[in-house]
């Protein structure tokens, strides 16, 4: 696990370069994968999560649609990337490797019950697409505060 500290490290220089003025947020999910959420405007959406199936996971996805369903309620669409990095020598060597690459589409709900408090739901159905091409999803519930 130690191993993957430089991937958060960097995560975390990434949005300490960001202009103050954009909509910020971190916050943490839970479910499956469970761990960090940063947002970025409606990109990125930045997951650095653990999972319960022994792997560490990184996503980061695209918001292609973010509506008001009713105010203060939204919904987003978008699609994104997403790596697994397999911290169990046995999932390894049942996977062949020790990282795994695909792509998800994460669609869900958020509702802003304070103008910077977030609640938010997602499921995001993907395909792993290396070291084989496997259906999966991606799931939970989470909460952000917005800068």
């Amino acid at each position: 696990m130690l191993r993957y500290t430089w991937l958060v490290l960097l995560l975390l220089c990434l949005f300490a370069g960001c202009p103050l003025y954009a909509d910020m947020a971190i916050g943490i999910i839970v479910g499956e994968p469970t761990g960090i959420s940063f947002k970025y405007d409606n990109f990125p959406v930045l997951g650095v999560a653990w999972s319960f199936e022994n792997y560490f996971h990184v996503h980061a996805d695209f918001w292609l649609l973010n509506p008001v369903l009713s105010d203060p309620v939204t919904w987003f669409l978008g699609v994104g990337a997403k790596a697994k990095f397999y911290f169990d020598e046995t999932r390894q060597r049942e996977e062949n490797s020790e990282f795994a690459l695909g792509v998800r589409v994460p669609v869900g709900v958020q509702y802003f019950f304070e103008t910077r408090y977030e609640l938010f739901l997602e499921v995001a159905p993907g395909i792993e697409l290396f070291p084989a091409t496997e259906f999966d999803i991606d799931f939970g519930i989470g909460f952000r505060y917005h800068f």
